[in-house]
């Protein structure tokens, strides 16, 4: 059989197995309570963890040798599987803020990791990107456009899992701009002529 392997709770182990002399045939056991596919008499098949099995971190598969000639005892050799947990990131629901004020994220990293980063935009996040409840206040370009996306991407992901990210929609409404002339001086008889906007 082939030597440990490190995969991702999202991914697969593949065997690479043979099974030669007294027979060619064996079947794939496990301490956990993944699934074998196509089945557990194919060598050379895949090992798809289950959720049980990434809480456990470490799986053994076994392969047995199977229609083993008479008076010969079956053989086994095993494989240690690592399982290192995905990234589980959640972010809070779509947002409408006034131009002036600020969106307030709530988030959580869990799983292989607790870090992130947020991104997009071109406002600020307060104290800093990498808190996940930070929060954003828009620019002018951001006002502008009337709406920007901002990504929670997970950071530190336990080897070998990918970064996994979440998207957050704000809408950045604009706030009222109101201009008058300045102050006046009429006649009690006048009147005064307002310049607005």
């Amino acid at each position: 059989v082939g030597g440990a392997q490190t995969i991702c709770s999202t991914g697969t182990a593949v065997m690479s197995a043979t099974v030669s002399g007294g027979t060619t045939t064996g079947t794939w056991t496990t301490t956990g309570s993944g699934t074998f596919t196509p089945n557990a008499t194919t060598l050379n098949s895949t090992y798809t963890p289950s959720v049980a099995d990434a809480t456990t971190g470490t799986v053994t598969l076994t392969l047995t040798s199977t229609g083993n000639p008479a008076a010969c005892a079956a053989v086994a050799k095993t494989v240690a599987v690592t399982i290192s947990k995905v990234a589980v990131v959640t972010v809070g629901g779509a947002q409408t803020i006034c131009s002036t004020g600020t969106a307030v994220m709530s988030a959580t990293v869990s799983g292989g990791t607790t870090t992130g980063t947020w991104t997009g935009g071109s406002g600020t996040f307060t104290p800093s990107a990498t808190t996940l409840n930070a929060t954003y206040t828009p620019s002018a370009a951001d006002a502008s456009t009337g709406v920007v996306t901002l990504t929670l991407t997970s950071t530190a992901n336990a080897a070998p899992c990918a970064a996994v990210d979440k998207t957050v929609v704000v809408t950045v409404s604009k706030v009222a701009v109101v201009t008058v002339g300045g102050a006046q001086t009429i006649c009690s008889t006048g009147t005064a002529v307002m310049s607005a906007t």
